[in-house]
C-alpha cells in the first residue's frame, strides 16, 4: 500500500473505514431533534412528550366507519338521511386521509427524513 501515490492512498483509506454502527431503532425528538430509543415516551434531554401513533389510528378508524356507514345510508335511504350519508361519506374519507398522512407525516418526522 505504501507504493501508491499519496492522493490513491488517502481514496484508499477512506473507502475501507469503517463507519460506526447506529442503531436502527433511534429517531429523532420532535422538539429537540436529538436521537432518541424508537420507544420512548418522553425525550431524556428536553423532556418532551412524544406523539403516540394510536391517536392517528384512532382517527383513522374513525374515518374508515363514518365512510362505510355514510354509503350504507346514502345508498340505502331517501331525503334528508341520504344527504346525511353524503356528509358522513366526505369526512369519512377526510378523517381517514388525513390521519394516515398525518401518521406518515410524523413518522418521516422522527426518523429525521
Amino acid at each position: 500500500m505504501e507504493a501508491l501515490a499519496p492522493e490513491y492512498l488517502i481514496a484508499y483509506k477512506s473507502v475501507t473505514r469503517k463507519r460506526p454502527c447506529v442503531s436502527r431503532d433511534r429517531v429523532h425528538c420532535v422538539d429537540c431533534r436529538e436521537p432518541i430509543p424508537s420507544d420512548a415516551q418522553i425525550c431524556p434531554h428536553c423532556e418532551t412528550v412524544q406523539p403516540s401513533p394510536l391517536l392517528d389510528v384512532g382517527v383513522v378508524v374513525a374515518g374508515v366507519f363514518a365512510f362505510v356507514f355514510g354509503v350504507i345510508l346514502a345508498l340505502m335511504t331517501l331525503g334528508t338521511t341520504r344527504m346525511l350519508g353524503l356528509g358522513l361519506i366526505v369526512v369519512g374519507f377526510g378523517l381517514a386521509v388525513g390521519g394516515y398522512t398525518r401518521y406518515v407525516d410524523r413518522q418521516a418526522g422522527r426518523r429525521g427524513r
